[in-house]
């Protein structure tokens, strides 16, 4: 965990709203960062907000609601920002006063949570709920959260420095008294969850479903029957395709022919119209005659057009511009005396004028406001410094404290000294009687100690009577042998009836009648025959594709032949007698012979296979069905195997008895029990011997220390007298100049109308008095600031008044100016718009002439041919345009009628060729249908492989999974065993021998963390405890000086320092369970350093900041300010608050 940031308000005497930054610069860079100030100026109250905003609590206050809010205000809050595995969150805390008032009653405090990774989510609203969730995140109440972020270093150097007989008790005092019930709990926790993960990992070995090794044979079997339908499947599914792939392309033929015929009648069609558009632009060609004129008439046509649509749009602006000047009520006659100005100068001005207007008016608004919120603030302030007089005139005689201070700080240490003085007076007295009463205790222990164990050895007689009687003549070693025996017995029994169910399942699954009615003989007997036949058709197919061959050369000599001339030699043989010098020889078509027979070797072929897959089905079957027998008889052997083994056979117990095995295992485990149940009988008495042999080995060794203190005792010397005399003569000093000071605050003390305080209870009076005097310089501060502040207010309302007054004259006069200047500017718009309109009218009339012209001058030249209208004839000007394009068309068009007959022909005969190879008479849509429901019967077997492989699977993994959870099972009973033994005897043992022990343990393993934390400051030095009869001894090991063993107390200021810092890491490692803090400050130990061990100590913290640490010291030592730059600095104010300042020097 880290803090991020802290945000506060009216905590303690920081009065206001304050932020601190710990993720940013300077103090984020720094690592190192100080909290710095006088005395009493707040520095602890950071951590208060810190504790408040996450557990509602404070270091010092048991309400910290009362105590904690600044006083004379209404409201105080505190927020932290924190990380958590990655994940940001804000934890708030805020109370109020009644009726906002600083007088009125405290309300109950309000807390929140918000996840604030991306998008503020609220997690908790509620107190209690927010301070459980956060101690779940954080994994540490306000307790543990304290002793984790407040490294307690000062303790921790009192610890090093102490006695070997006192280091263990100031370790408790520093931890808290809690750590023993922690201890007892964090016992019974282990041990509660090592039983429930013993029974967790046995729940686990009951639930694992294992098969025997003949149902997973069986299982095995099964699945090679179904990988084989797959494969018969598979095949089928191929030939189905490829019939499915010819008709596919048979149907693909013919849509190809229906397209090309389509074509064909398109493209005769289009051909006759462009024969006949030939033939009218070859009647019409002096129709190009006209083309000139009817071009020139077009574009004066959208010339006018042109003219009115601008026309049109300039009128529509002159009824807008009239419109808006009679909405003015302004008078022409004053508007034309004006001085014509460029439209673009008059623009200009008016658009300075309105940026002018437009800024007055938006200081005006600045002004208002202004004044709006100056006046607001008036009546508050004023109220307020109302009820600042009433309380000052309340407590003026609270002034006293601004002068004279009572020393109520001197008077606690004269009566601490003269405490402690005393005691050592005590002390010293009681040390010449200490040496008897301490003999006689000493006797007293030893006569107890040698009755102990003369008991012990009784008692140990009879619990081996005890033992005996248990083990019946029988040694544990032959118990074990027969708990083991029959173990295995059980096991066998469990196998066998797992035979009889598989047996049973074998038997009721019977045998495949599948193909029965097949007869292999004549099976063969067909596949040969079919064979010869195929045999008889490939010779056949073989001659006609010889007399195809020969056919085809004969044509393609054809030519070759043309060229023989009678009496000459063939210029191939050189023969001169040539048979087709006279005639050529007869050709006859064979393809068609041969592509039929083609297609009967083929259809035979499809037949022949089709038998040796019936052929090889039906061996198949046969194979499963003996197989499937054979496995009935070696199961049935098994079980007649074991049966025998465990002499278990007789008339009634079958292979079908399932009761009777039943009722076997059962006996066989009751039995199994029994033997288990008497080895854990035997194991206890045994264990509770050793136990007592060790106790009474115990108590002999105590014996023994006795013995040896008792001979110290008759040895030891008296006091020193003269010791008691110096403290006799300090003691009547102390007690002298306590009286003293005491009636002189007592005096004091009645003015303020209070008492003298009892012992202990000065700094209670002391905080009282302490906040009086500050109240007392607070309002005192506050109603002079008051004071300023409403004198001030009421200097800024008149001038700001007079200032609003000054803007609205100006504001008139410039809307004035910008309205004439508005009225101008459409005016003149106005006459430049009549004087274009009227240009436009006359263009239009003179073009609407020339249009006119020309028109008449097309009428006299149609007239005089032989077209009917200027539409016709602008129509044959667009076909004769158009002839090159339809010739090319034209030709296109007849040589693709030409191509088509030539390959419709080829199609038609590609589809009769591809129909002879295709043997079936079924259509497409039946072979789809066919080719569904293989597909179909192949996932079911498919789905029936995977299951089969998956449980077979499973199987495995369980195999594996059971061997393990026995061995985890052995090993967790071992785990187990040992932590109720020692649950058993804390529970047991006396109370000084468990805190001692508890003790001992969080002693080593702070040692443990320490030096772990030493290896990371700077790996030199390493704490180890020494054995000693006193109590924890310890020594330091040196590194730098050959792993040389030193003394704590040769440690230099400096080194107890690093080592007292390491250990107060560690404890932080201990009380935030596990969960790492990463922002941690340090509030004592500075005042007494040396420059020299201070540079080491602030080095040594910095170092923290490669481990991710974050570490605020706060201390008022001048030293601790120059040597860290990052500061948190508060500043006193004449008010006696403070202020947050964070700054780098």
């Amino acid at each position: 965990m880290k803090v991020l940031n802290v945000y506060f308000n009216n905590i303690n005497s920081l009065e206001g709203e304050n932020r601190i930054d710990f993720d940013k610069a300077p103090i984020a860079d720094a690592g190192v960062f100080a909290i710095t100030g006088p005395n009493g100026s707040g520095k602890t109250s950071i951590l208060d907000a810190i504790t408040l905003a996450l557990y509602g609590e404070t270091f010092r206050f048991n309400k910290p609601a009362e105590n904690v809010m600044t006083r004379n205000t209404a409201v105080c809050f505190a927020q932290v920002e924190f990380i958590v595995s990655g994940n940001k969150y804000r934890s708030s805390w805020q109370v109020k006063r009644q009726d906002a008032s600083p007088e009125g009653k405290l309300m109950a405090a309000q807390m929140q949570l918000t996840h604030i990774n991306g998008e503020d989510q609220v997690l908790e609203r509620e107190a209690h709920k927010v301070l459980a969730l956060n101690t779940e995140l954080t994994g540490m109440d306000f307790r543990r959260f304290t002793r984790s972020i407040m490294l307690a270093q000062g303790d921790f150097s009192a610890f090093l420095n102490a006695l070997d007989a006192e280091r263990l008790d100031i370790l408790e005092r520093i931890i808290s008294k809690d750590i023993y019930s922690d201890y007892k709990k964090q016992i019974h926790g282990l041990t509660a969850q090592g039983v429930q993960k013993l029974t967790d990992l046995q729940e686990r070995l009951a639930d694992i479903d294992m098969m025997s090794e003949a149902q997973r044979e069986a299982a095995e079997l099964d699945l090679a029957d179904q990988k084989l339908s797959f494969t018969e499947l598979k095949q089928e599914n191929t030939s189905l395709l490829q019939l499915q792939a010819g008709l596919q392309d048979l149907e693909k033929l013919a849509q190809s022919i229906n397209q090309l015929e389509h074509s064909q009648s398109e493209d005769q069609q289009l051909l006759v119209k462009a024969q006949a558009d030939l033939i009218t632009i070859d009647k019409s060609t002096d129709v190009m005659s006209f083309k000139p004129g009817l071009d020139s008439a077009a574009e004066k046509k959208s010339f006018i057009d042109q003219l009115r649509q601008q026309q049109a749009t300039e009128q529509q602006q002159l009824q807008e511009i009239e419109a808006r000047l009679l909405a003015a009520d302004v008078d022409e006659s004053d508007l034309s005396a004006l001085t014509r100005q460029e439209p673009a100068i008059i623009q200009k001005k008016i658009s300075g004028l309105q940026a002018q207007t437009a800024q007055v008016r938006t200081d005006r608004q600045s002004e208002s406001a202004l004044l709006s919120a100056i006046e607001v603030q008036l009546p508050e302030k004023e109220k307020t410094l109302s009820v600042v007089d009433a309380w000052l005139a309340d407590r003026k005689k609270d002034h006293i404290l601004i002068e004279n201070m009572p020393e109520l700080g001197r008077l606690k240490n004269l009566r601490k000294l003269s405490a402690d003085l005393q005691k050592q007076l005590k002390t010293f007295n009681k040390a010449h009687k200490s040496s008897s009463s301490a003999s006689t205790k000493n006797l007293n222990r030893l006569a107890a100690a040698k009755k102990d164990i003369a008991n012990g050895k009784k008692a140990l007689k009879v619990l081996g009577k005890e033992l005996e009687f248990i083990a019946d003549g029988h040694s544990l070693e032959e118990v074990v042998a027969i708990h083991t025996e029959q173990q295995q017995r059980v096991a066998d029994f469990v196998e066998l009836f797992n035979l009889a169910k598989v047996h049973r399942r074998f038997v009721k699954k019977g045998f495949s009648k599948r193909y029965e009615h097949f007869d292999r003989a004549q099976l063969d007997k067909q596949l040969d025959a079919k064979n010869e036949q195929i045999d008889a058709a490939q010779k056949i197919q073989q001659i006609l594709g010889l007399a195809v061959y020969r056919e085809q050369l004969t044509i393609k000599l054809g030519e070759d032949r043309k060229k023989l001339e009678y009496d000459t030699p063939c210029p191939l043989c050189g023969s001169l007698d040539h048979p087709y010098t006279s005639k050529s020889p007869v050709v006859y078509d064979s393809k068609k012979a041969l592509a039929d027979q083609s297609a009967v070797v083929k259809s035979l072929q499809n037949e022949a296979k089709k038998l040796a897959q019936q052929l090889s089905a039906f061996n198949n079957v046969k194979d499963r069905n003996t197989e499937h027998a054979e496995r009935i008889n070696r199961v049935q052997a098994e079980w007649l195997t074991l049966c025998s083994r465990l002499n278990a056979a007789s008339g009634s117990f079958s292979v079908s008895s399932f009761g009777a095995m039943r009722r076997r295992i059962k006996n066989e485990k009751n039995e199994l029990i029994e033997i288990a149940t008497l080895i854990k009988r035997y194991k206890a008495k045994n264990k509770e011997i050793a136990k007592l042999d060790v106790k009474t080995i115990k108590k002999q060794t105590v014996l023994g220390k006795l013995q040896a203190r008792q001979k110290e005792l008759d040895e030891s010397g008296q006091g020193r007298p003269q010791e008691i005399v110096n403290l006799e003569a300090e003691l009547t000093k102390c007690m002298q100049e306590e009286s003293t000071l005491a009636k002189l605050i007592s005096t004091l003390l009645t003015e303020l109308g209070e008492k003298l305080p009892g012992v202990g209870k000065e700094d209670g009076l002391y905080d009282v008095l302490s906040k009086r005097r500050q109240d007392y310089q607070g309002y005192s501060f506050r109603q002079r600031s008051l004071s300023d502040e409403i004198a001030q207010i009421k200097a800024k309302i008149t001038a700001s008044n007079e200032i609003l007054h000054s803007q609205d004259q100006k504001l008139q006069g410039l809307l004035a100016e910008l309205g004439e200047q508005e009225l101008a500017q459409l005016y003149f718009s106005k006459l430049d718009l009549l004087r274009q309109i009227s240009v436009q009218e006359k263009s239009i009339a003179k073009s609407e002439i020339e249009l006119q012209q020309k028109l008449s001058a097309l009428q006299v030249a149609l007239q005089q041919s032989s077209y009917e209208s200027l539409d016709s004839v602008q129509e044959l000007i667009e076909l004769c345009e158009r002839k090159d394009e339809i010739q090319s068309l034209l030709l296109s068009l007849q040589e693709n009628i030409v191509q088509y007959p030539a390959d419709i022909e080829a199609l038609k005969k590609q589809l009769d060729a591809e129909r002879v190879h295709i043997s079936t008479q079924e259509s497409l849509e039946d072979v789809v249908i066919k080719l569904r429901d293989k597909k179909v019967q192949m996932e079911i077997v498919l789905q029936e492989v995977a299951t089969l492989e998956k449980n077979l699977q499973k199987q495995q993994q369980a195999r594996q999974e059971n061997a393990q959870l026995i061995k985890d099972i052995q090993q967790q009973q071992v785990s187990v065993q040992q932590m109720q033994d020692q649950q058993q005897q804390i529970d047991s043992e006396p109370e000084n021998i468990f805190r001692r022990r508890v003790q001992i343990a969080v002693a080593e393993k702070l040692l443990l963390l320490t030096n772990g934390f030493l290896d990371k400051i700077n790996g030199r030095y390493h704490v180890a405890s020494v054995a000693s009869e006193q109590g924890l001894a310890l020594e330091v090991i040196d590194s730098k000086q050959n792993g040389s063993k030193r003394a704590v107390k040769s440690l230099s200021g400096g080194e107890t320092f690093v080592v007292s810092l390491a250990m107060a890491l560690g404890l932080s490692e201990i009380a935030n369970n596990g969960r790492a803090i990463d922002s941690l400050f340090i509030d004592e130990g500075f005042g007494n350093l040396d420059a020299e061990t201070l540079y080491t100590v602030v080095t040594t913290l910095e170092g923290l900041k490669a481990h991710g640490k974050t570490v605020g010291i706060i201390s008022h030592v001048q030293g601790v300010k120059e040597r860290i730059k990052a500061q948190i600095e508060l500043v006193k104010q004449p008010n006696g608050m403070s202020r947050v300042i964070a700054q780098e020097l």
